[in-house]
């Protein structure tokens, strides 16, 4: 999304319809911020690793900037 809107700094708020969800939105500054609570949110639920969020993070950021700069076209 970064590299789509060329900047990090967009302010969005996420919704869950999870009726478990004790929060119903999130609001947030950047994509960053968003993509880091997502990552870390596995390691809170015991279900991955640090370097799980690190790896998935980096992952996330290079497949983006490839679809990005060689799949997507311009309207």
């Amino acid at each position: 999304m970064t590299d789509v809107f060329n900047t990090d700094q967009i302010t969005f708020t996420a919704t869950t319809d999870d009726p478990r969800s004790p929060v119903r939105n999130r609001t947030f500054n950047r994509f960053s911020d968003a993509a880091e609570e997502d990552a870390l949110s596995r390691l809170y639920l015991g279900v991955h690793y640090r370097w799980d969020a690190v790896d998935g993070l980096r992952l996330g950021r290079d497949v983006g900037s490839y679809v990005v700069g060689h799949e997507l076209r311009r309207l």
